[in-house]
């Protein structure tokens, strides 16, 4: 019987005893199928052929004996990583294993009794030297890169041959470890072996460092999948394995510009053949919504021969996972030893759809009901693997007493299907691929540890049901309340938590940008685990537990009564997003070369912390927003990351508050002068000139030339200026002629804004002796100067009505901020609000019948959103819509039609390469009919950018302008249609700020300093 043969027979007893029950309907807990369990451990067959099991239920995990109760009376919850709702066509839901211990009677006891042994002796049997010396030589491959196991399977031992045939039937290693810029391997002669590293985001306290393992993963698809035309292609093979990742992830993946014409398939799925950047999940076959292989694999598809389905592997697919000791090199870095532990391997020989993957689990829960003292029977040999009963085939190699990997017994292969097949934490049986690493990691992901290892890895996000999105490691801590499931490791313990068992806000903010200070030991920890393994593979005593430990654990039952069975976890929770680290989507590549070191530490500024963690939380997009935590978990909050603090010009209200010169640090006309408002270092030398762009120079002043803003018809700038001193307001032609200073001193004055018949301007202005805040008009040449107000406490920049007859501004009074209104003469003035927090930055609606402004619910001038004052019938007693959507935005602009806004709001992203929190450019749709103001915001920069500013829209409302600093940390200008898509960065070198559209849309007013100072230029658009 050939080795395929017997595995399908060993699946299909699995799925006919899964889908129809076992034994006799007794009550009898005794294991059938082939398995001899009837002699007591003393006289259990010691063989490696033997199938005797000495633990029954091997495919319970150690972990699952974890007591959740610590003495004080708190509850942790380790169990929520494996035990919850699976992704369909997962369909196992095993979340009640959160609130319950759901033992068969037998597995009470707890047979993993390594747990217990306290070996902290070893670590005294064996010095340094010796530990380092063996875990740095190999056991997988000799000095002539020959596959020592594999090696050892051409000369077969007697003992490993099940069957006695004199032939090998499982798998034999085959991976060189040998790895391209690709992360495929090489044999010594240069040839690929189809296996693929890739790198991942661990599981939370699974194989890690910390623990005492370091595990890597690759993966290989069947030969058909790497072909076309019969022959070998590298291209095809890479794509595969691309749509493979879209149909694991179920969402779209990056690909490098692919001619999709050579393969027939339209991978982005935008109808037509084209080149395309991506591969697009779009698989919904009852909407006649198909995916496809490429090369001869669509060809074996279209022929039924292999399948394609949202979150399952395709038939033939491999995984091979092998477990190192913790390396750890003269530097006393940590790294992955050459010695191996294990090797894992995994291949799926079987098809299931959905309808059979859903009848096993429910028979599966059906099996619990019936018969809860009823264990699984786990078939299979030493040679052939176990089969996990969903198609899958597991086997492996471990360490012999001498070291040498030998294959791995029944009962120990059999340990693995718990976890592989058994729990709803999995992707069609597997963990590793579903937490691929996404563009731009290094090598889109595609790498092995040994090329680079896990050190300076942001952390990643998960969502749950009732706790949002979190990030997924601090939050593990938290909820678990320690950084292994036994809380054993007091390295951990010691430097994350403090004396409340709360986790540490500082040490939450480092291990967002570096996972490795969580995942790593230091060198001491790492050597005694290694030596502590050591003693296990010394005894050979896998099967009572392999994971090593340096006392005798604490945290663990040794067995149960009827009385622990309730964990004490209140509610199970929930996955309901699998963990990544989110990037920019589609990422825009940037062609200069980033800024000096020395100016980018002057862009990021001093930074801030970011907002409270136990009043807010974030979104999958990083949009922050109120707290909805419905956990039952004592010292669970979101660990924001920093903020950013990038430059921009200051705004009126924050004149006087130290704290906001954090960002708001460029020249601008503020009250008062504060030294912190200026550009604080030279800027990076940058071209007049940009291939493919018409870029005019207006202002050639030494001084500050900004905010410049066209007139209604296009003919005339106004814009502001410290030529002379003092910043005033200027008025110049449009092709830059004729400049001339509309006002004049001692006061400074800024902000105009045109009126909407061009005939006039208003302002703001400032006297720093009288200590005098104004609002003026004034016409076009300067002339008929009027006063709308003035006082001695701050104002706010003046907006016009769109038809001309009021003016609105913000007012500080008695250290208030609030909304006023007045008639364009200066009449009528009226206080519009008097809420005991900040209001300010009013907008006028279009059409005049809403005014938005930004408020700071109890001052929290960090958190602001946007309400909507309905003015059409008059300003007595106007109703306000309050804003129902996401947190912290300061609004910008509303599109012609006043159906959408734009804004900057402040939003977690990584595209500085760390975690924090910064402002963005968003667009939303708004509604004034309905019981909901908000719509759903979009991120115009895709989060391509460290931070964005001033989004406005095109006259037609198309397209939205806006300006960045993007990741070569220069200040340019980019811009999206106004539904968020096409975005386009318009200049790369910078800096370039506050665009501005010409009323014709053809033109871009904006302010840079590519000249050496700022200045007023324009650029010419599509």
């Amino acid at each position: 019987m050939g080795p395929m043969t017997k595995v399908a027979m060993v699946f299909f007893v699995i799925a006919c005893l899964c889908l129809t029950g076992c034994g006799d309907g007794s009550d009898s807990a005794g294991p059938a199928g082939g398995v001899d369990t009837s002699e007591s451990p003393a006289a259990v067959d010691k063989t490696l052929k033997t199938t005797v099991l000495q633990n029954q239920a091997p495919y319970l995990p150690p972990q699952c004996y974890t007591r959740t109760v610590k003495t004080n009376g708190d509850v942790q919850n380790p169990c929520y990583t494996c035990h919850t709702r699976g992704f369909r066509p997962d369909f196992i839901n095993d979340g009640d294993l959160q609130t319950e211990f759901a033992f068969p009677d037998y597995a009470m006891q707890n047979h993993w009794t390594n747990l217990f042994q306290d070996r902290s002796g070893a670590m005294s049997e064996i010095t340094d030297d010796e530990i380092l010396a063996y875990i740095r030589t190999s056991n997988y491959q000799d000095g002539d890169g020959r596959i020592l196991p594999a090696a050892d399977i051409d000369d077969l031992p007697p003992e490993w041959d099940d069957d006695g045939d004199g032939m090998w039937s499982g798998y034999k290693p085959d991976c060189h470890f040998h790895f391209d810029d690709l992360g495929f391997d090489r044999d010594p002669s240069g040839n690929y072996t189809g296996w693929r590293a890739f790198a991942y985001y661990p599981f939370p306290a699974t194989h890690w460092p910390a623990g005492g393992d370091y595990g890597d993963v690759l993966i290989r698809l069947d030969k058909v999948f790497q072909t076309l035309g019969g022959r070998f292609d590298m291209e095809t093979y890479r794509l595969n394995l691309a749509i493979l990742e879209a149909i694991i992830k179920k969402r779209d993946v990056a690909i490098p510009p692919t001619d999709e014409t050579r393969y027939e398939t339209d991978l982005n799925k935008n109808g037509r053949l084209d080149t395309a950047d991506r591969i697009a999940f779009d698989w919904a076959p009852n909407e006649n919504r198909m995916m496809s292989y490429v090369g001869d694999a669509r060809i074996r598809q279209q022929s039924g021969e292999i399948h394609l389905a949202g979150g399952l592997y395709p038939e033939g697919t491999e995984f091979l996972n092998t477990l190192r000791y913790v390396g750890v090199s003269d530097q006393g870095d940590i790294e992955m030893a050459p010695r191996m532990k294990e090797i894992r391997y995994a291949r799926k020989f079987k098809w299931l759809t959905y309808a059979e993957m859903e009848t096993l689990a429910l028979n599966e829960v059906k099996e619990r009901a019936d018969f809860p003292d009823r264990m699984k029977l786990p078939i299979g040999n030493l040679e052939d693997g176990v089969s996990n009963g969903v198609g899958w085939v597991l086997q492996g190699f471990i360490e012999d007493q001498n070291g040498r990997l030998r294959p791995q017994t029944f009962e120990e292969t059999a340990s693995c299907i718990g976890c592989h097949g058994g729990i709803g934490a999995t992707t069609d049986s597997t963990f590793a691929f579903a937490r691929k690493l996404e563009p731009p990691a290094f090598q889109d992901g595609w790498y092995h540890w040994s090329v680079k290892g896990v050190k300076g890895l942001n952390e990643p996000k998960a969502e749950f049901r009732s706790a949002g999105v979190q990030y997924e490691y601090s939050f593990y801590l938290m909820y678990a309340g320690a950084g292994d499931e036994f809380r054993s490791n007091e390295e951990i313990q010691a430097a994350f938590f403090d004396e409340s068992g709360m986790l540490k806000q500082e040490m939450a903010e480092k291990l967002h940008e570096d996972i490795s200070l969580l995942l790593y030991p230091s060198r001491e920890r790492a050597l005694a685990l290694n030596k502590v393994y050591k003693r296990i593979v010394a005894e050979q005593s896998y099967t009572s537990g392999r994971t090593p430990f340096l006392s005798k654990a604490l945290n663990v039952f040794e067995s149960l009564t009827p009385e622990d069975l309730e964990t004490k976890v209140e509610s199970p929770l929930v996955l309901t997003d699998r963990a990544r680290d989110k990037a920019c989507n589609p990422c825009v590549i940037l062609a200069a070369e980033p800024a000096s070191d020395a100016f980018q530490a002057v862009v990021d500024g001093s930074g801030m912390a970011g907002p409270d963690g136990l009043r807010y939380q974030i979104d999958p997009d990083g949009f922050i927003d109120e707290s909805s935590y419905a956990v039952a978990a004592k010292g669970v909050y979101f660990p924001f990351p920093p903020r950013h603090t990038l430059p921009t010009r200051m705004i009126v209200p924050l004149g006087s508050i130290p704290v906001c010169y954090e960002c708001h640090r460029l020249d601008r006309p503020v009250p008062p002068q504060h030294p912190e408002g200026n550009m604080p270092e030279a800027l990076p030398e940058a071209s007049s000139d940009e291939p493919g762009l018409t870029l005019v120079r207006l202002t050639e002043d030494s001084g500050t030339d900004v905010n410049g803003t066209w007139s209604p018809d296009g003919s005339r700038i106004a814009w502001e200026t410290d030529r002379d001193g003092a910043f005033q307001i200027w008025v110049m032609n449009s092709d830059g002629s004729d400049p001339r200073p509309l006002t004049r001193g001692p006061a400074i004055h800024g902000w105009p804004q045109w009126r909407p018949d061009g005939g006039g301007l208003v302002y703001w202005g400032y006297d720093e002796a009288s200590g005098t805040h104004t609002i003026s008009t004034a016409a076009a040449d300067g002339s008929d100067v009027r006063v709308i107000v003035e006082s001695a406490e701050a104002l706010d920049r003046p907006v016009w009505h769109p038809r001309g007859t009021h003016i609105a501004w913000a007012a500080q009074t008695d250290g208030n901020w609030d909304i006023w209104v007045a008639d364009s003469d200066g009449a009528g003035v009226r206080r519009l609000t008097y809420d005991a927090q900040m209001e300010s930055n009013p907008l006028w609606r279009p059409d005049g019948s809403y005014i938005s402004y930004k408020v700071a619910p109890n001052k929290a001038y960090n958190l602001t959103v946007e309400n909507f004052m309905d003015v059409e019938n008059g300003f007595e007693s106007p109703a306000v819509r309050q804003w129902d959507g996401i947190k912290s935005i300061q609004m910008n602009d509303w599109s012609p039609d006043g159906g959408k806004i734009t804004y900057t709001a402040e939003i977690v992203t990584n595209a500085s390469g760390e975690d924090r929190v910064s402002y963005l450019a968003v667009v939303e749709d708004v509604s004034f009919t309905g019981a909901k103001t908000s719509g759903t915001p979009v991120i115009l920069s895709g989060h391509n950018t460290l931070g964005d500013r001033g989004p406005v829209f095109s006259p037609d409302g198309s397209q939205i302008a806006f300006w960045s600093w993007d990741k070569s940390y220069r200040a340019t200008l980019w811009i999206a249609a106004s539904d968020g898509s096409r975005l386009r960065q318009v200049t790369r070198q910078g800096p370039d700020m506050t665009p501005k559209w010409h009323p014709d849309g053809g033109r871009l007013l904006f302010e840079s300093g590519r000249s050496g100072s700022m200045d007023i230029w324009t650029l010419a658009v599509e």
